[in-house]
């Protein structure tokens, strides 16, 4: 009988020792640190980009209200091979978004959704070398009412999310004397399109740029 007993408290014991043991893993699942992990690297070359800040930014829920503005969270820098690590604990988080930026890059920004309570994200960046193109649009003398150009900006790095877009701009009427600047990839060639009709003749135009990085470039548009 007295070994009943006591194979009976055994078993007790080792189960409530069993159930301790799971409830403080799920404890500590629950609070245990998020990661962002991820790499940056240039946009041309495929390099990594070391000292790239990335700022963690968030929308979140509080006392029950949802504002939909990114506020900053947190932020770190990354490593001579580009690579980060962004360690957060869980709160009522609807949208994450880092933003990755460096002197003489362009910065871009990725938004993505929490998966639940605890989850590692890999986010990796890809930032484009800082150039802008000014282009200068000027109907010449003489001119007329029905003069007309349009203009658009090829060849563009399709993975620049920051820079234009090969939508053609149109220019009408007599007197345009304007200029509009648009963000490119520093080290790549573009390629500027125009077609005008001036004093009823037509003119088409196309030409080869080169984005120095780190400055702008200027463009003239005459017609």
């Amino acid at each position: 009988m007295l070994k009943s007993y006591l194979y009976i408290i055994c078993r007790v014991g080792l189960i409530t020792i069993v159930m301790f043991a799971l409830l403080s893993l799920f404890s500590c699942r629950e609070n245990e640190s998020n990661q962002i992990s991820g790499v940056v690297t240039d946009m041309s070359t495929g390099e990594p980009v070391g000292n790239a800040k990335v700022k963690f930014e968030i929308t979140e829920i509080m006392q029950g209200s949802y504002n939909s503005a990114f506020s900053f969270f947190k932020e770190t820098y990354t490593d001579s091979e580009g690579k980060f690590l962004i360690e957060f604990e869980s709160r009522n988080f609807v949208k994450m978004r880092l933003e990755f930026s460096k002197d003489d890059y362009h910065s871009i920004y990725s938004t993505f959704e929490p998966e639940g309570v605890s989850s590692d994200y890999v986010v990796n960046g890809v930032i484009p070398k800082k150039s802008f193109i000014s282009v200068k649009v000027h109907n010449a003398y003489p001119n007329n009412p029905d003069d007309v150009v349009k203009i658009r900006l090829q060849n563009i790095n399709p993975e620049c999310n920051v820079c234009c877009n090969s939508d053609y701009r149109f220019f009408y009427g007599a007197f345009v004397d304007t200029s509009f600047v648009c963000k490119v990839v520093g080290g790549d060639y573009i390629t500027v399109n125009y077609i005008s009709i001036h004093q009823e003749q037509s003119n088409v135009v196309e030409s080869q740029v080169y984005c120095t990085p780190g400055d702008t470039v200027m463009f003239n548009c005459y017609y």
